[in-house]
């Protein structure tokens, strides 16, 4: 599969845009993610491998815990672009 096919099969799921921009606003470790996503660790865990195979977050061990983050800058202008050419409520 070549990279752009990738990044759009990591961008199409909610749930992943979700993840995505929660982790634009922080970095976070999986179970702060799973506070600030309201789902549970398997599926986070399955959504986050997904956003790692797409290179569109990285991570790295602190510790005990797995923390994610956003490997590029290009992803939260990516995603802002979205929202401006399909903005929420309007349907059409």
């Amino acid at each position: 599969m070549n990279e752009s096919a990738k990044l759009f099969a990591g961008l199409c799921h909610p749930a992943r845009l979700e993840i995505l921009e929660a982790l634009i606003k922080s970095k976070g470790c999986v179970s702060e993610l799973q506070l600030r996503t309201g789902r549970n660790q398997p599926n986070l865990s399955q959504h986050l491998r997904v956003l790692r195979y797409a290179r569109l977050v990285d991570y790295r061990k602190e510790g005990r815990n797995v923390c994610y983050f956003v490997s590029r800058p290009e992803v939260a202008k990516l995603l802002k672009i979205a929202k401006e050419m399909y903005p929420e409520g309007e349907h059409g």
